[in-house]
C-alpha cells in the first residue's frame, strides 16, 4: 500500500487529468511507469480530492473576462470549503454539512460566471 508520506516530499511529482480512460488504463499506466522508472509511483485520486481537482481544472477553462469580484470570491469560498472537507473528512456531520454548503456555492458560482466559449 502506497503511503502519501512516502512520495509527497518528492520533487518530481506530476499531475495528469485524463478523460475517457478505459478500465485497463490504470493497470497499463502502472505497468508502463514501472518499466520506465524503478522508483516511480502512481496514485489515482478518489472522492473529494478528485472532485476538487476536476473543479479546479474546469474553473481554469473559464474566461477571466467578465468575472466579477463576487464570482471570484465564490470561487475562493468553494476552494476553501473543499479544503475544509478534506480536513474534516473523519467527522460525518461536518462532512455532510460542508458538502451541502460547497454544492450550493458551486451552483451560485456556475450561475454567476461567464461560460467557456466553444472552439
Amino acid at each position: 500500500m502506497l503511503m502519501i508520506s512516502d512520495w509527497i516530499d518528492r520533487d518530481d511529482l506530476t499531475v495528469f487529468v485524463v478523460a475517457g480512460a478505459t478500465k485497463s488504463f490504470e493497470k497499463d499506466t502502472r505497468d508502463r511507469l514501472k518499466k520506465q522508472a524503478d522508483d516511480g509511483e502512481f496514485l489515482r485520486l478518489e472522492g473529494e480530492l478528485a472532485e476538487w481537482v476536476i473543479a479546479r481544472v474546469q474553473g481554469h477553462k473559464r474566461s477571466d473576462r467578465g468575472r466579477s469580484p463576487g464570482t471570484k470570491a465564490l470561487w475562493r469560498a468553494f476552494r476553501a470549503i473543499a479544503a475544509a472537507q478534506y480536513h474534516f473528512r473523519e467527522d460525518a456531520s461536518k462532512k455532510a454539512e460542508l458538502r451541502d454548503l460547497r454544492n450550493r456555492i458551486e451552483q451560485l458560482w456556475h450561475d454567476s460566471s461567464p461560460q467557456p466559449q466553444e472552439a
